[in-house]
């Protein structure tokens, strides 16, 4: 079966994992900074990395205030993750709906779904390709809104010369298993100078910044090292350095992932010319290739025909509104005609050659 996201993993990655053992050093140490100083010289912005994308989401939201009662909206084409980190605090995700184009947030209809009580939009670049951000900001400044960036999977996407997750409040990056950058579990935020502090204690227990561990404090001359104080009650969120060597080995490799991913990208924009495809990039902007999709209208069918020809496929992300848990009554009718019509195919760095011909062969033929 031609898998639809796949990772790679190497010698160099396991090396880096050894000498994390031999340290004998396995929580968040020097690994874990550095990683955090190199994601910082890649997208321009203040980083702390997280367990997970989610915790880095649920961090954001409280760390710019959102709380019982809020209202924060959400492009109903996302990860489950997003609606229930809102869910989390109290507050309530308010679905919008999306363009019919790149799935990305609708400008118009975000402006339709503010109320006094909306906090905060979470911004969702579809499969990497980045939403329209100029024009959801001035929104969002008109009403005194804060934007969040879910750049989960756009670890290389650019908006008019700026990374994606630094054009906001927040941002938040993916590194879990069906990533581009991959480290088994894990995530960066990057946030705001005026909410960096926050941040920095909700990710680990309410200690400040300035707190030292027991040996720094015994090291230093304090009679009772292990003695603490905490600002505020939070959890647990942080990387390990284990995590974090897999992650440095990872982030040389990207640009690599990213040119196969737009090679593969622009052969398929080439052999399904005459079908239903995504757009190219936004002028000025880039694209990390995350996610390729075709919409079909014999959508169930098509995507049982690949399976039983050896391609896996699946549609992201289900529309969260339709979810009967968030009890939503909204009627999203762009989101819902892509939830019956568009499915992904596999866009990975490790489709060979004879696998992109043979998925283009397949498609070609049903279609």
């Amino acid at each position: 079966m031609i898998q639809i996201f796949s990772n790679t993993l190497d010698a160099e990655e396991e090396l880096a994992v050894r000498d994390v053992f031999r340290s004998k050093w396995l929580g968040s140490g020097e690994k874990v900074k550095e990683l955090e100083g190199r994601f910082k010289d890649k997208i321009g912005k203040a980083c702390l990395s997280t367990n997970s994308c989610t915790s880095a989401l649920v961090i954001a939201l409280r760390s710019i205030g959102v709380g019982e009662g809020d209202e924060v909206i959400i492009p109903t084409i996302n990860f489950v993750g997003c609606a229930n980190a809102v869910l989390m605090l109290g507050a309530y995700p308010v679905f919008c709906d999306v363009r019919p184009d790149s799935f990305n947030i609708d400008p118009t209809d975000f402006d339709d779904k503010i109320t006094r009580d909306t906090r905060a939009v979470i911004v969702l670049h579809y499969g990497g390709h980045p939403a329209e951000m100029n024009e959801i900001k001035s929104i969002a400044v008109e009403h005194g809104i804060d934007v969040i960036e879910d750049s989960a999977n756009s670890v290389s996407s650019f908006y008019k010369g700026k990374h994606c997750g630094t054009l906001g409040s927040a941002g938040v990056f993916s590194f879990d298993s069906m990533k581009t950058l991959v480290t088994g579990d894990g995530g960066m935020l990057s946030i705001s100078d005026e909410f960096y502090n926050a941040a920095y204690e909700y990710r680990y227990l309410g200690l400040p910044q300035k707190s030292k561990s027991g040996i720094d404090s015994q090291n230093s001359g304090t009679d009772r090292w292990w003695e603490f104080e905490i600002n505020r009650a939070s959890d647990r969120n942080t990387m390990n350095d284990i995590t974090a060597a897999i992650g440095i080995e990872q982030l040389r490799k990207l640009p690599y992932f990213i040119e196969r991913r737009r090679a593969i990208w622009n052969t398929y924009q080439e052999a399904f010319s005459k079908l239903n495809t995504p757009p190219e990039p936004l002028p000025d902007c880039e694209s990390s290739y995350y996610l390729y999709w075709l919409k079909i209208k014999d959508r169930d069918r098509f995507a049982r025909y690949l399976v039983d020809n050896g391609i896996y496929c699946t549609f992201r992300y289900y529309p969260l509104h339709m979810v009967k848990y968030y009890e939503s009554d909204s009627v999203l009718p762009v989101a819902e005609e892509i939830n019956e019509t568009a499915i992904n195919i596999p866009l990975h760095q490790n489709l060979s050659d004879e696998d992109v011909d043979y998925i283009i062969d397949r498609v070609n033929k049903f279609t």
